[in-house]
């Protein structure tokens, strides 16, 4: 008899992530996460006491995700670069976003950490650094904003244009006017 193979909560969690990535969130059940194992329901009530414990670990791993797409370095600018991060991520990863943001709102905890994140990334760009805090994090509000509008737009196809070079152009143009609007609010 071959020895019984052992799911971790990793593993589970994996297999869930996989499942809302292709299928969505509503697709998220044992059974689906079954599938995706091959093997019982039971890995997946061995790990976690409800479905509803186990849906919150997919919803920070998308976060993480899609954090990771907000770093990275599209353009020279680190505030613009979170912006693109951001619609890219809505037009590869959709379900993940449609899970984040469109479906349920379930997770402002969870996306409240992502914001604590980006405040920090927003730091490290030079060409805001003569801004204070409050400043930035108004600037951060307006463009997510924008940013949002633009990202499900391309998520639920009313976007025709969903190539970086859009992307980075329509963020470029639209935040380096309220990127100048605050300075001279600042300044006057």
């Amino acid at each position: 008899m071959p020895p019984k193979t052992v799911f971790t909560k990793d593993d589970v969690i994996t297999a869930a992530f996989e499942v809302v990535q292709k299928q969505g969130i509503q697709a998220l059940t044992a059974r689906e996460v079954a599938h995706k194992l091959k093997s019982s329901t039971a890995p997946v009530y061995s790990n976690f006491d409800s479905m509803k414990h186990l849906e919150r670990e997919v919803i920070k791993k998308a976060r993480d995700l899609l954090l990771d797409y907000m770093t990275r370095p599209y353009t020279e600018g680190v505030f613009l670069n979170m912006g693109v991060g951001y619609a890219c991520f809505a037009r590869e990863q959709c379900s993940l976003f449609r899970a984040l943001y469109l479906e349920k709102n379930d997770y402002k905890d969870i996306l409240d950490e992502l914001e604590g994140s980006l405040r920090k990334e927003m730091g490290k760009d030079v060409r805001l650094s003569t801004l204070d805090d409050q400043d930035r994090y108004s600037l951060l509000d307006k463009m997510w904003i924008f940013t949002h509008g633009l990202a499900t737009m391309i998520c639920v196809g009313l976007s025709e244009d969903v190539s970086d070079e859009y992307i980075i152009e329509t963020l470029r143009d639209v935040g380096s006017a309220v990127i100048g609007a605050t300075f001279m609010r600042k300044h006057s």
